[in-house]
């Protein structure tokens, strides 16, 4: 299956933007409890400054307009996931617009977190390590689990076939 660039931009854009709309309902009904975003725009100064692995995110010198670097890697990332999900759904012969196949990729892209972002920040696999208050490993599950939903609803409005 072949989108155009445009097309594959608007379904990351709208999966990103569904994901972001149900964590902030999910957050405000205090089901989760995410990081606060400025701790990811310091991580991704971090990784352009070349450290990658922090002891802990939350001692790294301030750079200034955290939630704008955040706000941008958020939505870059769930473009280039969103091309990953057309990619894998056209390589095993499967529809773009599946529920089930949009929800499941939105569980595990769950792993980029546990595996990597939560770890590289000094939190430990699966954020187990993160800061007082906060639910990662719960968090990032429901975040995930809409931005499934929100790839489902993407693929209808881009038009991916």
């Amino acid at each position: 299956m072949f989108m155009s660039g445009g097309r594959v931009l608007l379904l990351g854009v709208v999966a990103t933007a569904v994901m972001d709309i149900l964590g902030t309902l999910a957050r405000k009904a205090h089901v989760v409890a995410p990081l606060p975003p400025t701790l990811l725009g310091q991580w991704v100064a971090s990784m352009a400054r070349g450290q990658v692995r922090r002891a802990s995110i939350e001692q790294a010198v301030p750079v200034g307009h955290e939630l704008v670097i955040a706000l941008l890697a958020h939505y870059v990332v769930g473009v280039v996931f969103a091309s990953l999900y057309l990619f894998a759904t056209s390589r095993l012969d499967m529809s773009p617009r599946s529920a089930g196949a949009a929800i499941t990729f939105g569980l595990a892209t769950c792993l980029f977190p546990w595996l990597l972002m939560f770890p590289a920040m000094g939190f430990g696999l699966f954020g187990v390590r993160g800061p007082p208050g906060t639910q990662l490993f719960l968090s990032s599950l429901v975040n995930h689990a809409a931005y499934g939903v929100g790839i489902w609803l993407g693929a209808r409005v881009s038009g991916a076939i």
